[in-house]
């Protein structure tokens, strides 16, 4: 099989559908009925968007050259220009763009097309769209009015023409089924995975990588995700601010992740609490270095009030540390009897739920215990091996 996959989210700093992107295009570079996998993203194709800075790029199979490619190239540019400035000039931004796409993926030879990032290109043959969560439609204000035009414009063409759509959880499954009425057979729910580098360490091991961001294994909460509204860092930061000082002393929150949107109260707090030392605000961190903040961690903190799968929360589950999630969210079906599952607009609740994983020791032994279960269960072998079978069945 010759497969194309779209490689937006490998263009930019690594967050969940970055990961699995990037997991997946691993997988599939491994699988021995994969002929070849190229990589698509912003109208052109990719060498190696896996590869490390300054390596060689990887050999990629011949594909045809499309005559007209540079004038439609030259066309996207001058449409760019004029939509900043003249009416209908964005219509005709996305036409061109749509015609390069069309023109490049469709003479590449393909036998399937796979988007990881919801929307599909323009491709004659059979495709596949990963649609990792229904946000825009059932919860618009997390996101920036613009996102959601975009998607609610091109997501319902995505959902028509894919011959299958992959979600991450049974949760997202459901969702499609019965808020959009797509047919129960065009969706395949296939888990997101944890990566081996997830596990319990000992402190030992953990104190050079710990000591980079100031922080002592065992000694502090943790909390990852993109700086954004959806993600409920103003409710995590009043619940841990309800917490007995000596508890906030003893375990200090340190909160991992980029930049969002719609911030900038949250910054600010983030800054003055950081200044005054009561968190510790650690910024993007690398994917390389997480397995070894979650592993040093006393409890992780993922109060989302919305999500499709939640690859954080796996992530510190199979690391052995408790974790406090949303109730009511895909978070359920991945972390299930051994998450603490609270509803994340109960300032009480959340407040409890955060004492509870910092100072139940019984909490503390089995979340150590479990841990290998999550990587069993969640795996990104897993994943690839369902996803090529899906690619099998669409192109039987």
């Amino acid at each position: 099989m010759d497969i194309i996959l779209g490689a937006e989210a490998l263009l930019t700093p690594l967050t969940g559908i970055g990961n699995y992107t990037a997991e997946l295009l691993r997988g599939l570079r491994a699988e021995p009925q994969i002929r070849s996998v190229r990589c698509f993203a912003n109208h052109q194709w990719l060498d190696d968007p896996l590869a490390p800075a300054g390596a060689a790029p990887a050999p990629l199979p011949s594909v045809p050259t499309s005559l007209p490619a540079k004038a439609m190239r030259r066309g996207i540019a001058v449409a760019r220009r004029l939509a900043r400035t003249v009416p209908g000039a964005r219509a005709l931004l996305r036409h061109q763009r749509d015609r390069l796409n069309a023109a490049m993926l469709n003479r590449s030879g393909a036998a399937l097309y796979h988007e990881p990032n919801f929307v599909l290109r323009p491709f004659d043959g059979p495709s596949i769209a990963t649609i990792h969560d229904l946000s825009v439609y059932l919860h618009p204000e997390y996101h920036p009015p613009e996102r959601v035009e975009f998607m609610r414009r091109h997501l319902p063409d995505t959902f028509a023409r894919a011959s299958r759509l992959v979600t991450v959880s049974e949760t997202v499954r459901q969702e499609l089924i019965t808020r959009l009425g797509v047919a129960p057979e065009r969706v395949v729910a296939i888990h997101n995975g944890v990566g081996p580098d997830y596990h319990p360490r000992d402190a030992a091991s953990l104190a050079p990588a710990l000591a980079h961001h100031g922080l002592v294994a065992g000694g502090y909460l943790l909390a990852v995700g993109t700086l954004e509204p959806r993600k409920n860092f103003e409710g995590l930061l009043d619940a841990f601010a309800g917490l007995p000082a000596a508890l906030q002393r003893r375990y200090p929150l340190a909160i991992a992740g980029g930049q969002g949107w719609h911030n900038e109260r949250l910054v600010e707090r983030l800054d003055r609490l950081a200044a005054q030392g009561a968190i510790h605000r650690l910024g993007y961190v690398p994917a390389e270095a997480l397995p070894a903040l979650y592993a040093g961690a006393r409890a992780f903190a993922f109060p989302s009030f919305y999500e499709g799968f939640g690859l954080p929360a796996l992530e510190a589950a199979a690391s052995g540390i408790p974790v406090l999630s949303s109730a009511a969210t895909a978070m359920a079906e991945v972390l299930g009897a051994e998450g603490v599952l609270v509803d994340p607009r109960n300032p009480a609740a959340l407040r409890e739920g955060l004492r509870q994983v910092l100072e139940d020791k019984a909490l503390q032994d089995r979340a150590r215990l479990a841990a290998a279960g999550f990587g069993t269960r969640f795996s990104w072998r897993s994943c690839v091996e369902q996803t090529v079978a899906l690619y099998r069945e669409v192109l039987a």
